[in-house]
């Protein structure tokens, strides 16, 4: 899975392959890229028509670890979980603890926001061209715009369950952090984060799923496949 709802950070490939000439156009297609809607309906997983996840096989469900974050819960994946997506990317993986994740998650809730400001910026400022293809537009409005939404997730992202994945890059331990809005489902929050890595295509996805590496080196955290911003 690599576009459409591919980890975010990647989908912009998409989004500048899809955008249209609509102004309105581009900014739903920016806004669907960068953020899950806080007030999402209570849809669960398998009903969604764009259905769209990994089973995990038993061996390795046992060795996935729950946690209790603040105001949500963590499973934590161990090496031996083999992506289907991004598999040049993570080949090179490690089992986080628990401590790393605990104090990993001290800085994503500081840095959450910025991650998406830098997001944007990028988009608007940086690669317009790619993204408006034609389209003229006031960038500082259109900047403040794109932030309102990433602005209100920020505040709730506490309570998003989440999955964790380490592989390490250029000889530093990342933490590939997917954030999935559970709050509402019927179905019990361990359950589906033990079964499922949640990845997929679709407006269930769209509106629920968000992921974002953090970097245990440099401390550092962006929408996973941009970790140059």
């Amino acid at each position: 899975m690599y576009s459409a709802y591919a980890p975010f950070g990647m989908q912009t490939h998409h989004t500048r392959d899809v955008v249209g000439n609509e102004k309105m156009k581009i900014i739903t297609i920016i806004l669907s890229v960068i953020i899950l809607t806080v007030g999402c309906r209570s849809t669960k997983i398998n009903e969604s028509n764009d259905f769209g996840v990994e089973s995990i096989p038993m061996e390795i469900k046992r060795n996935i670890a729950i946690i209790e974050l603040e105001n949500s819960i963590g499973a934590i994946f161990p090496k031996d979980y083999q992506p289907k997506f991004n598999k040049d990317r993570l080949t090179n993986r490690f089992t986080p603890t628990e401590e790393e994740i605990r104090n990993a998650e001290i800085e994503i809730s500081n840095q959450y926001l910025e991650s998406d400001r830098r997001f944007i910026h990028n988009q608007v400022y940086e690669r317009t061209d790619e993204v408006y293809e034609n389209q003229e537009i006031d960038k500082d409005k259109e900047f403040e715009t794109l932030m309102k939404q990433p602005t209100m997730e920020a505040k709730k992202c506490i309570k998003f369950d989440r999955q964790y994945i380490g592989f390490v890059e250029n000889e530093q331990k990342i933490l590939l952090v997917n954030f999935i809005n559970l709050n509402k489902d019927k179905y019990k929050q361990e359950q589906i984060l033990t079964n499922e890595f949640i990845i997929g295509f679709g407006d269930w996805f769209e509106r629920n799923t968000r992921m974002k590496e953090y970097n245990l080196e440099t401390k550092r955290l962006n929408n996973f496949g941009w970790s140059h911003l």
